[in-house]
């Protein structure tokens, strides 16, 4: 494939349940397999904005993909089950896996702009200081 048919995606990772840091390096290898050039950020604990659950540990997560929005979307969401993610219990959170930039689109304007996404993203351009 044309290294201009690859798409530049940022995803945030987020776990709030049991081992987290294992929950979010889960993710990152399972992710591995459709995101090419990975990079991570280190991991910060923030609170779950909602009020609902626990503190969140998060990660960045940037490379490149060969797959559509929706297909890598697909992708992130059948990783989520597979990781153990239980929709039916908000608040609870084995893993999440947010879609934050596709290409040039902000696709999760809300996370982008949120204080743990806006930080990470400072310290991956900065050289990661």
């Amino acid at each position: 494939m044309a290294p201009d048919q690859y798409n530049e995606v940022i995803l945030m990772l987020g776990s709030n349940r049991g081992d987290r840091k294992s929950n979010l390096d889960k993710a990152v290898d399972a992710l591995r397999g459709h995101i090419g050039n990975v990079t991570v950020t280190h991991d910060i604990d923030n609170p779950d904005f909602t009020g609902c659950g626990a503190d969140y540990l998060n990660r960045l997560m940037t490379g490149v993909s060969a797959l559509s929005l929706e297909q890598l979307k697909s992708v992130t969401h059948q990783i989520e089950t597979q990781l153990g993610r239980d929709r039916s219990t908000p608040g609870v959170v084995a893993i999440d896996i947010d879609i934050v930039v596709y290409g040039n689109n902000i696709v999760k304007p809300s996370e982008y702009t949120s204080p743990p996404c806006r930080m990470l993203l400072d310290w991956q351009k900065n050289g990661r200081r």
